[in-house]
């Protein structure tokens, strides 16, 4: 599952970019180089001690045309280059609302539910 992706970094810049791997605890974010040294730069995702912060916001929309916008706080879990220029950085929840999640739960049952029935 591929879906556009906004994520806000420190100083108030954003950066659009395609997020894979979603999940209740998490997402990855594929993006080229200078979109990551945007949100790490040189890969790095520890600033004075601790993990980058980054706001998300997804959109997303199940086969019923019902879509939900989804915003979170996201510590960095890491960030690899894993060509010449794509990137994949690792994002972790910290704070998303209760309903966000468990709509995005539900978002990810059902998809799962439609490939095994495919």
């Amino acid at each position: 599952m591929r879906v556009s992706v906004v994520v806000a970094i420190e100083g108030g810049a954003s950066v659009k970019a395609v997020a894979v791997d979603i999940s209740s605890d998490g997402l990855g974010i594929e993006c080229d180089i200078r979109q990551r040294n945007m949100m790490t730069p040189g890969g790095s995702y520890v600033r004075n001690g601790k993990p980058v912060s980054v706001i998300v916001d997804l959109e997303l929309s199940d086969e019923g045309d019902q879509s939900i916008k989804i915003a979170a706080r996201c510590l960095v879990a890491f960030s690899r280059r894993m060509s010449n220029d794509l990137c994949k950085i690792g994002l972790r929840y910290v704070d998303i609302e209760n309903s966000s999640r468990e709509w995005l739960v539900r978002f990810i049952e059902r998809k799962q539910a439609s490939l095994y029935n495919q």
